[in-house]
């Protein structure tokens, strides 16, 4: 390892910390209007998804996370209460 790379490893990594709060701060209202978006979208996907057939893999993963669920285990039942 280089001399200079280590002698202040210390104040790289103080500086790599601030920049990773300041990204996190910066990118923040982004990513919340993004799942404003995404949800919008799926919830569309859903509701256009004739009954029987088989929702996207992207919708699947959706209702797992937000039913706390497997995909394989989600009934239409547990979809329309997310739903209402």
């Amino acid at each position: 390892m280089a001399r200079g790379m280590h002698r202040h490893r210390s104040i790289r990594r103080a500086n790599l910390a601030a920049h990773k709060i300041a990204t996190r701060k910066r990118k923040a209202p982004a990513k919340a209007s993004a799942r404003v978006r995404r949800e919008v979208r799926i919830i569309a996907k859903i509701k256009a998804t004739p009954a029987g057939t088989a929702y996207a893999p992207e919708v699947q993963s959706w209702l797992a996370v937000r039913l706390d669920k497997q995909a394989s285990k989600i009934t239409a039942a547990d979809i329309k209460t997310l739903l209402v």
